[in-house]
């Protein structure tokens, strides 16, 4: 089974069976879709969410580049912060965004920064205005479309004309 297949029957679960949910993340044989999975189970656990979102963040660097083991840690944020838990959602935020501004080539670090700016949502606007000030520093709209669409879009989302990405439903 591929490891989309695996993460997207762990996500299924983990609103009704949190702790078989967990068993079926943890097996996910690819990190990045793993942390994803952790992140789903960490937001409808009914145990500490804290301790599977650590769970989700050493999938996260598992990962075999430093787009994904940042950019995949916004699930891991928008689950803590939904889980009333901002100080570790902001500690996590921080990481990842210190890894997602080394990001090479600059399309990618752009995608990792935009993806994190809508997580932050979650913590609160201060921390998404913080996000996307990092994008507007490291992203210059000049040096590819990508830049220019995702400062553009978290423009339009502070703004209001247009609404954050929801990471869990």
């Amino acid at each position: 089974m591929s490891s989309n297949l695996q993460r997207d029957q762990a996500s299924a679960l983990a609103k009704s069976n949190p702790k078989h949910a967990l068993a079926k993340a943890k097996d996910v044989s690819e990190p990045w879709f793993r942390a994803q999975a952790l992140a789903w189970v960490a937001r409808f656990t009914d145990s500490d969410p804290v301790a599977i979102a650590k769970l989700a963040a050493k999938a996260a660097s598992e990962c075999d580049d430093d787009y994904k083991r940042s950019a995949v840690r916004a699930w891991e944020v928008a689950a803590l912060a939904e889980r009333d838990e901002p100080s570790h959602a902001e500690r996590t935020l921080k990481a990842a965004v210190s890894v997602a501004e080394g990001v090479q080539p600059i399309s990618s670090r752009s995608e990792a920064l935009f993806l994190l700016f809508q997580a932050a949502f979650f913590i609160g606007r201060k921390h998404a205005e913080w996000v996307c000030g990092r994008l507007d520093a490291t992203c210059p709209e000049a040096d590819h479309w990508r830049c220019k669409r995702a400062r553009g879009d978290a423009r339009q989302i502070l703004e209001g004309s247009s609404e954050a990405r929801l990471f869990f439903w």
